[in-house]
């Protein structure tokens, strides 16, 4: 347990390192009334008043709290680029201060990391829209995209910028490519699946699975040629011989081809259904028509990746998929409990300043969460329920002041309590049969591990 603390709370930096990030950002250029870990305090700990707080009672809040007597305007004119400067190098060195994390379990397949990757929108005041641009249309004008990243196996955030609604996942796609490293596993989601980011991948020694996009056609080589496959022939074969998975080696990619597995799953009927209701109402909409071929690929999950069966079979290809839902439960952590996507009409400088606090809480709180998740799990065999422990840090979020004040004492006596508090009232509640993302996880690692007979072993 100790040893578990002591390593997350390497994480964790001081407050003279906050103050060394406010002067390298030309946040602080001199002493004035307000320094770098002053300010980073008040929103941080502030940040679920922020939506409705006005200028005034933040002011109120730095006397009573911080002893600092400053007016509504100079505090108005201290929300500007330097500030948003300021709040991204400190996001940036926390997130790079998450080192040689500790996995979960020892195993020996060549994966280091697997790392899911989606990102969460919300609509902001359209007078931000020349900044933020929205989907248009009967969307909003002004909208937020957050990018997320995070290493199923050792919990390190990988990627957790903010963007506009309008760049879109796939232009994303290749946006952390020089974050990748050797040994790595990509999960994710069809909106990712750009060739050129996939091409490069595979340059860089880095695995993929995802989804095939709806509009990417497959080919398969046949006598020196390349021929497209028919999908409506796929599924009506499926069909009548009763086959519900296969696998192809196909080539995608219109010029330059690029060899992939195609494991392809034939829906049930009632979730095929349901897939053509949606699709057909999204067509009304827009005055079209779907096709056969549409409705025969319809029948059908298409995943793709460039490893071969020893890595991931098709038994283990829909197990490890089902892990990168996860991270929609950390976006629902975002909105429910830290209401990331609350946010009044303010400045652009402002904006920026309240999401980014928003995001230190959560880079905060993850080494405390994930790190007692580990911990449970190996120690006493318990999945924790990441959104109860989200939920009880946010009664706690004034706690975080020791790490602003470098208290490693007190964050450790914390981090004991929150351990004791979490092994009884935290603990993730089995529904049914259905399986837990660590049961998956640990699934999909023995499947890998085809050439190792040993068992998983829990790290001590």
């Amino acid at each position: 347990m100790n040893n578990f603390i002591e390593k997350e709370l390497d994480t964790f930096f001081s407050k003279e390192e906050f103050e060394k990030i406010a002067k390298e950002s030309s946040f602080t250029v001199r002493k004035g009334k307000i320094d770098g870990g002053t300010f980073i305090q008040l929103i941080v700990l502030n940040n679920e008043n922020l939506r409705k707080e006005s200028l005034n009672d933040l002011t109120i809040t730095l006397n009573k709290e911080y002893g600092v007597e400053i007016t509504r305007q100079s505090l108005h004119e201290r929300f500007n680029d330097k500030a948003v400067s300021y709040l991204k190098m400190a996001l940036e060195r926390l997130l790079n201060s998450q080192v040689n994390k500790e996995k979960y379990f020892h195993y020996s397949t060549k994966f280091n990391r697997i790392l899911i990757k989606d990102s969460v929108c919300f609509q902001i005041d359209e007078s931000l829209a020349e900044h933020y641009a929205g989907s248009g249309g009967s969307g909003s004008r002004a909208a937020v995209r957050i990018q997320f990243e995070y290493d199923l196996l050792g919990g390190t955030i990988n990627d957790l910028t903010i963007n506009a609604f309008n760049e879109q996942d796939a232009t994303n796609s290749t946006a952390t490519l020089e974050m990748l490293e050797d040994g790595d596993l990509v999960i994710r989601d069809l909106a990712y699946m750009h060739l050129s980011a996939l091409g490069k991948f595979v340059e860089k020694g880095v695995s993929f699975l995802c989804r095939l996009n709806t509009q990417t056609k497959a080919y398969q080589l046949t006598d020196g040629k390349f021929k497209e496959l028919n999908f409506r022939v796929i599924t009506k074969r499926m069909r009548e011989y009763n086959i519900n998975r296969t696998t192809e080696d196909v080539y995608i990619g219109e010029k330059e081809k690029l060899k992939v597995r195609m494991f392809i799953y034939l829906l049930p009927e009632k979730e095929y259904n349901k897939r053509i209701r949606k699709a057909e109402k999204n067509a009304k909409k827009k005055g079209r028509k779907i096709s056969k071929n549409f409705r025969a690929r319809a029948s059908l999950n298409l995943f793709i990746t460039d490893l071969d069966d020893d890595s991931i079979s098709i038994e283990n290809c829909w197990s490890l998929y089902r892990l990168r839902w996860q991270i929609e439960l950390m976006f629902k952590v975002w909105k429910s409990i830290w209401e990331i996507d609350e946010i009044k009409k303010v400045k652009k400088a402002r904006l920026e300043c309240y999401i980014l606090s928003k995001l230190l809480v959560v880079v905060l709180c993850w080494p405390i969460v994930w790190g007692t998740a580990k911990a449970l799990y190996q120690n006493e065999e318990k999945v924790l329920s990441f959104m109860k422990a989200f939920k009880t840090l946010r009664r706690y979020v004034s706690e975080l002041r020791f790490f602003f004040e470098g208290n490693r004492f007190k964050l450790a006596a914390f981090f004991k309590k929150f351990y004791e508090v979490s092994r009884v009232s935290h603990l993730l509640e089995k529904k049914g049969s259905r399986k837990t993302s660590i049961e998956l996880l640990e699934k999909s690692l023995v499947l890998m591990d085809t050439g190792n007979q040993n068992e998983l072993k829990m790290v001590a």
